[in-house]
């Protein structure tokens, strides 16, 4: 039988948060994470084992390679809603097992493929702006992807299109980051439409922006690292966040 779903006005309220309000659900995230945490690394293990197949195909992509990556981050959010279910049912006291927490979606199905399909279109925008990006502003040799990245990085010839790209990249995932902070494990916990958890997602960051933008950093900084560890250390930063990302969640909407 399908799980009971509190329900959610059409405006909700916000509440305002301290400025180390992320350390805390960090914390509280780590606790969840070793409930039980077989299940919750699996989806560390499932998404590490997706980006190093999606990075593999763009491999020999130069055009692609550094789009897969940010893209990767863009429908992160996504990935977790297991782990929010995991983390709403320890709170509420229910029965927490990894294949109910599979089953997320059926909670609000119409809100959360919603979801999906915003994820999924603002990746897309984004590969095909970095390739327009690139083909516009590139004027380099053809390379090996990570020597490309390199090449830009360091050769002042590429500061135009390296800026023109952390830009472009800033402005889209700051977007992301504001639609999705709160508005995914909203959908998870709660019976509502897309944009009352879009809206009120702006609303927490437009309320709490120093907070949540140090909660930014930390997400930056933990998923930077798992990159720089090939990917290993998304297995346990990848689950980790998520927890915390309930939490997030739980303290900044009443």
């Amino acid at each position: 039988m399908q799980d009971a779903v509190s329900p959610a006005p059409t405006l909700v309220q916000v509440r305002q948060v301290g400025f180390a309000a992320p350390l805390a659900w960090l914390a509280r995230g780590w606790k969840d994470l070793w409930r039980q945490p077989a299940a919750s690394l699996f989806y560390g293990v499932a998404t590490a084992v997706a980006g190093a197949v999606i990075l593999g195909i763009t491999a020999s992509l130069p055009y692609l390679f550094a789009a897969a990556i940010t893209g990767f981050l863009l429908v992160a959010p996504m990935l977790a809603a297991g782990l929010y279910e995991l983390s709403r049912r320890y709170l509420a006291g229910e029965p927490a097992v990894l294949v109910d927490s599979m089953f997320a979606w059926r909670r609000n199905p119409s809100g959360l493929v919603g979801f999906a399909l915003l994820s999924i279109l603002a990746g897309t925008a984004w590969q095909v702006a970095s390739v327009v990006i690139v083909a516009l502003f590139y004027k380099g040799p053809a390379m090996a992807p990570m020597a490309m990245m390199v090449e830009v990085i360091v050769n002042p010839q590429h500061y135009l299109l390296f800026f023109v790209y952390v830009c472009a990249g800033g402005f889209l995932a700051a977007l992301v980051f504001a639609l999705s902070v709160v508005s995914m494990p909203m959908l998870v916990d709660r019976r509502c439409d897309l944009l009352t958890a879009l809206s009120t997602s702006i609303n927490a960051v437009a309320e709490n922006p120093l907070p949540l933008a140090l909660w930014a950093f930390i997400l930056m900084l933990l998923t930077g690292l798992g990159f720089a560890t090939a990917l290993v250390g998304l297995v346990l930063f990848l689950p980790w966040l998520g927890h915390a990302s309930f939490h997030a969640y739980r303290d900044l909407v009443e």
